[in-house]
């Protein structure tokens, strides 16, 4: 049976500005939290409570450098604590991060994590994962084309140099986003789609450690794929997600032990119109602890799938706003506290709009 929606509601927008890209992250007390980008300058807005009730207005939280860096693109983490931590790509090329001083509450001034080099700038394509000790480590992809890693080098606490993890042999596309999980013992795994149009990846070798060399996940027969997404099963098994063919492919790791992939390669799964497609998907454990996908269509819907024995759901639409989807920008999902999902888009009236579980 369909885990059922509500309707459609509107956080509205900041005063005088224009806003894209909302991200959600969790409170250490499970209030969720949006952030999204304005002009160079970051906004906020917040659960009152947990599950349910936002704030009644938008916040700033201003651009990385008074100097004129503006944010370019962003992700959140958080740190051991539990305090969540903004990181920004600027047009300096470096990235710049803004925390909270205390769990749940008050935020520091923004500060540069630098760049690799003089040389050597950041792009907007980077992801923000954690150590099995709380140690959060950024990745982002360098205009040499590598993959470079920043880490906390305690948690909580203060930053290494830069390093570099290299690229596949097959280099990085630039036009997908990169993703990391982390597996049930702990490891990080870094995914990204190569040239060769196959997705690549990388791995610690051991929990908080040192890192494999990149390995290939392959691709399909027929289907090219773009975007890979990472979700975590509820055993901690991996399982990455691709748009392919208007809809999406994946493929697994074959146990919980955290080695080997799905021998017969990646599945695809069939498409649910030939007039719709998916533009953009995202992936989340809902409340049943199975993973859902949540998917941009192209008749400017939001659809979702779900895991069920032995696959997975039929297509369903949760329709779209009263002011329609902005197609240029992407989805966030998040969790409440009671493992509700609540995703959040943006719409072609410049608002930030929701749609959440409710039961």
């Amino acid at each position: 049976m369909a885990i059922k929606w509500s309707q459609w509601t509107s956080l509205g927008k900041p005063t005088a500005a224009i806003i894209r890209n909302p991200f959600v992250q969790r409170n250490q007390d499970g209030r969720l939290e949006i952030f999204a980008v304005g002009t160079g300058t970051l906004f906020n807005i917040w659960q009152r409570f947990p599950n349910a009730g936002w704030n009644d207005s938008w916040a700033q939280k201003g651009a990385p450098s008074s100097s004129g860096t503006g944010a370019k693109s962003h992700v959140v983490g958080r740190n051991r604590d539990g305090r969540l931590e903004i990181f920004a790509t600027a047009e300096d090329g470096a990235v710049w991060q803004i925390w909270q001083l205390a769990p749940n509450n008050g935020w520091s001034q923004w500060k540069s994590l630098g760049a690799p080099s003089h040389d050597i700038s950041l792009t907007g394509r980077f992801a923000v994962g954690r150590n099995q000790d709380g140690r959060q480590e950024v990745f982002a992809v360098g205009n040499d084309g590598n993959v470079w890693q920043i880490w906390q080098i305690v948690p909580n606490g203060g930053w290494s140099e830069w390093k570099s993890l290299r690229q596949p042999p097959a280099g990085i596309r630039g036009s997908d986003r990169m993703t990391v999980g982390r597996n049930g013992d702990g490891r990080q795994e870094l995914f990204v789609m190569g040239n060769d149009e196959a997705v690549w990846h990388i791995w610690q070798v051991s929990p908080n450690g040192g890192w494999s060399d990149w390995q290939s996940l392959g691709k399909p027969a027929h289907t090219k794929l773009s975007n890979p997404f990472v979700g975590e099963n509820a055993d901690g098994h991996l399982e990455v997600f691709a748009l392919g063919g208007g809809v999406f492919c994946n493929i697994w790791q074959e146990a919980s032990s955290n080695t080997g992939w799905r021998h017969e390669g990646w599945n695809e799964k069939k498409r649910f119109s030939d007039s719709v497609e998916i533009t953009w998907l995202e992936v989340a454990l809902n409340r049943e602890a199975k993973l859902e996908v949540l998917g941009l269509g192209t008749d400017g819907a939001l659809w979702h799938s779900w895991q069920q024995a032995p696959a997975w759901s039929e297509w369903h639409s949760l329709g779209t706003p009263s002011a329609k989807i902005s197609p240029s920008d992407k989805l966030t999902v998040g969790r409440n506290q009671d493992g509700r999902l609540e995703a959040f888009l943006m719409g072609q009236d410049g608002a930030v709009w929701q749609i959440w579980q409710t039961r």
